[in-house]
């Protein structure tokens, strides 16, 4: 099935160790495959469109930072940082069970 991620706001803040526990499970749920890359309320519309398409080919855990990185056969990587703040979040959704994409999902990955 479809599984969009999407990185959007929320109350709680994310501490470091939950970042590298994400960075885990995003390895094993989600690298190794493509995504069409979409941007729903416009703020990340062109790293949207550099990693559509794009395999997931690794993440990588510092601190409260993530670093995502996009492959394409005969091209540089792409790496997408996402620093979750005092808010971020970033999930992974059943297709058929995700909610509409809020105004605050700057990005989602659906494949």
């Amino acid at each position: 099935t479809e599984q969009p991620l999407s990185s959007s706001g929320r109350t709680s803040m994310v501490e470091g160790h939950s970042v590298h526990r994400i960075a885990t499970q995003h390895t094993r749920r989600l690298c190794g495959r493509s995504y069409k890359a979409s941007s729903p309320n416009g703020r990340f519309a062109e790293g949207a469109r550099l990693i559509n398409g794009r395999s997931f080919s690794r993440i990588e855990a510092v601190g409260k930072n993530l670093f995502a990185f996009f492959a394409a056969a005969g091209q540089p990587d792409v790496v997408m940082h996402v620093h979750f703040g005092m808010s971020g979040r970033w999930s992974v959704e059943d297709a058929a069970k995700a909610a509409p994409a809020k105004d605050t999902t700057r990005l989602q990955l659906e494949g």
